[in-house]
């Protein structure tokens, strides 16, 4: 049975990754400062495994004794929370997973798989990206997971496995849910209001993935023996997921037929649009194919949001968006300036 830490365990992804790890027979530890644990559904409870409260920049060569891989989901973890403080973003997404993994490599862990972001790309002006293509970050997380790519890049070694996962929007449900994912929020502010609001112009290209096909991926760059991956970014998605913001509004309109489509005008033109080519993803790993399409994960999303009483009230409490949560721990004093539990 081989050890896998997880940091960001009782997030949004890790909820997700986690039992599927479990019912492989992994031996699972779950690091984490416990910001979102309340941001569980209600009627889900997590499963049996050794979770610790500890944030990822104090990790200790101790923690890792015995550990075979780490699977480094932890971070300011998008873009509104990332420019609360970019200073702080870059030390909890950049520095301390540099840290993380060198100690990781100097500990004898054989497998560092770290968790990027297609956001990278920004605008794209050439039409749709790959893997070589000039990034374009726009924000402070964005910015941050580029560094670490190139910072962790250098640490890949004949015993060191360096899996670079350059993954695409994640949406769908999981038991720790996120409203603030584009997918998600659409859903959601449909069973809310009984509007599906766009806050964008919806002309912004994206490209996506259901939370538990990219917890299978995880799970196979996990168990790849292949050398040829090691310290190689990879875009991690599928072709037939790169979508417009008012493709997806479409998709929800047709399993939400009762609600009005609202152009908010919010944000005005999105400035941020990509499309992403995943041939490298495909030629490396052939046979993993797309199982939580748009349509069948929408389904899936509203039923299990329907099951739980998911309300306007609900909406409203801000429960489900991250930024709001780490709001109000600031307010309440539970973390303090840095982040940091109090």
């Amino acid at each position: 049975m081989k050890k896998v830490i997880v940091t960001g365990d009782r997030g949004y992804i890790g909820s997700v990754l986690v039992p599927k790890l479990l019912t492989k027979g992994y031996k699972v530890v779950g690091f984490d400062t416990g910001f979102f644990d309340k941001c569980i559904i209600k009627g889900k409870k997590d499963p049996v495994y050794k979770k610790i409260k500890k944030d990822i920049r104090n990790i200790t060569e101790k923690d890792l004794k015995g550990v075979d891989a780490i699977i480094h989901l932890s971070a300011l973890s998008n873009d509104p929370m990332g420019e609360i403080d970019p200073s702080l973003t870059e030390e909890i997404n950049y520095k301390s997973s540099i840290r993380l993994a060198k100690l990781a490599k100097e500990s004898g862990v054989k497998k560092f798989l770290f968790s990027s972001s297609c956001s990278i790309y920004g605008i794209a002006k050439s039409g749709i990206v790959d893997e070589k293509s000039t990034v374009n970050p726009l924000t402070a997380y964005a910015k941050s997971k580029i560094k670490a790519e190139k910072a962790l890049k250098k640490l890949a070694g004949k015993n060191f496995f360096i899996g670079l996962m350059r993954n695409s929007t994640v949406y769908g449900f999981s038991p720790r849910f996120r409203n603030d994912l584009v997918v998600n929020n659409l859903v959601t502010t449909a069973l809310a209001y009984k509007q599906i609001r766009i806050l964008s112009d919806g002309t912004p290209w994206r490209p996506l993935i259901d939370v538990r096909d990219l917890s299978d991926i995880f799970i196979k760059f996990l168990e790849t023996g292949t050398q040829n991956l090691n310290g190689k970014v990879i875009n991690i998605g599928f072709e037939e997921n790169n979508f417009q913001v008012k493709d997806l509004v479409a998709v929800i309109k047709k399993q939400l037929p009762n609600c009005k489509v609202v152009y908010t005008g919010e944000h005005g033109k999105d400035s941020r649009s990509y499309r992403v080519d995943f041939a490298l993803f495909k030629k490396l790993f052939p046979n993993v194919k797309q199982k939580w399409t748009l349509t069948k994960s929408v389904k899936d999303m509203i039923k299990n949001l329907k099951k739980s009483d998911f309300n306007r009230t609900t909406f409203e409490s801000g429960k489900y968006t991250r930024l709001a949560v780490l709001k109000n721990l600031l307010e309440e004093n539970k973390v303090n300036k840095d982040l940091y539990l109090n």
